[in-house]
């Protein structure tokens, strides 16, 4: 024979407000239940706790709460020790044991400490507070308000990881997308560069005798164009997978990050004067790989822009900055710039020289300010025409530093 259970319990909603005043005014409501067979300490809990902040369920019995709870989210449970047939601490083992209600919390509701001997017990059971009868209007009002921010903020955390995780999925995607973006273009513009070199390399085979030097010097300039055209599409591309290549940080020592980048540089130094002056620089948490491709970037500008000078002075060094960060420094006495250029220094395809005078593509100093920007640090520039220039970028000091060594 099947048992019925009873109707839902009452619900007992909070005075009407106009919706637009709410909205503004008002959070919105909690549900709290109360949970005792007595009708009497039910009307209790409700004329204390009747307001706009809660919307209240009553029950008289465990079959009562078990069907509020099915269909209802609460953000308090108000529930009686002694109650006849089921317990409130066998309710609350059974709340605790379904997986939509086991993170409510419980305030129990008993004659006193000192008459109920399973006190323990009801904390093992899912109780999170103790109220005693006859109850105090402000204590329970303090705690019920307390447990009704806590759901709030929760419920907010919650929506507001939710709505990242879709995001974050929805990024995901677009980096897959780019990625595959970016392997199409690299492979449909590489394909006709190929057949541009290489042609222009069997023409110049071919018929190179019969050339005179206006047709030679076409053809190198078709070779060139070809050549810094495939420079271009791999500096692009890897300024495209720079924001999404994940850090691998560590505890990088930059003194011997910035001896392997002047080491890479013996070719483009090769029987020039330059004066190296490399102050002892600290160790920091970063990325040791992207962080060589800054003292790579920044070593090589430099090179490049003293070309004119004999000798070539270029200085790195680390200072103190007021604001508790390491601050690098690239410092040469090359061609300079002009300040009024300075914003442009660091974007794409930015150059404050003509090409004939000083080759490149204008994306290293953008790979460099996104590198250090990963890094929680940000890079600026300082210099003047024909007096040199400065670049300097700030880095975190790892946990535990306080000043340079």
């Amino acid at each position: 024979m099947s048992t019925a259970f009873p109707a839902p319990a009452s619900v007992r909603s909070s005075p009407a407000i106009e919706p637009e005043l709410r909205n503004a005014a008002l959070p919105e409501p909690v549900n709290i239940l109360l949970v005792d067979d007595k009708p009497e300490n039910l009307a209790v809990f409700e004329s204390v706790l009747e307001c706009a902040d809660y919307r209240l369920t009553k029950a008289q019995s465990a079959q009562e709460a078990l069907v509020s709870l099915f269909g209802t989210d609460f953000a308090l449970i108000v529930l009686d020790v002694r109650m006849p047939e089921t317990s409130g601490f066998e309710l609350a083992k059974i709340i605790k044991e379904r997986k939509r209600t086991r993170d409510v919390p419980i305030v129990f509701v008993t004659a006193s400490y000192s008459e109920d001997e399973h006190i323990l017990s009801g904390y093992s059971a899912g109780a999170v507070d103790y109220l005693t009868k006859p109850i105090n209007p402000a204590i329970l009002k303090s705690k019920v308000a307390v447990f009704a921010e806590l759901y709030r903020k929760t419920k907010a955390l919650n929506e507001a990881n939710q709505v990242l995780h879709s995001r974050n999925q929805e990024l995901l995607s677009a980096n897959k997308e780019l990625e595959a973006f970016s392997y199409t273009v690299s492979h449909d513009l590489r394909a006709p560069l190929r057949h541009v070199s290489g042609f222009a390399q069997a023409l110049r085979e071919h018929v190179e005798t019969d050339l005179d030097e206006k047709g030679r010097r076409y053809l190198n300039m078709v070779q060139d164009a070809a050549r810094e055209m495939g420079e271009l599409i791999d500096h692009l591309l890897a300024f495209s997978r720079m924001g999404r290549a994940e850090l691998r940080l560590e505890l990088v020592d930059m003194n011997n990050l910035l001896q392997r980048a002047r080491d890479d540089l013996q070719l483009e130094t090769q029987g020039r004067s330059i004066e190296w002056r490399f102050a002892p620089l600290p160790k920091v948490e970063a990325d040791a790989a992207l962080m060589r491709q800054v003292w790579a970037n920044l070593l090589s500008n430099a090179v490049k822009y003293t070309r004119p000078r004999d000798p070539a002075r270029i200085e790195v060094g680390c200072e103190d900055s007021p604001r508790g960060e390491f601050v690098f420094f690239v410092r040469d006495n090359g061609v300079g710039f002009d300040m009024k250029y300075a914003s442009k220094l660091f974007g794409v395809f930015q150059r404050l020289h003509r090409a004939p005078e000083f080759e490149g593509t204008g994306i290293g100093l953008a790979n460099v300010r996104r590198i250090i920007g990963r890094h929680g640090g940000h890079i600026w520039a300082e210099g003047k025409l024909d007096a040199g220039a400065t670049v300097s970028f700030t880095l975190p000091k790892p946990a535990g530093r306080s000043e340079l060594d």
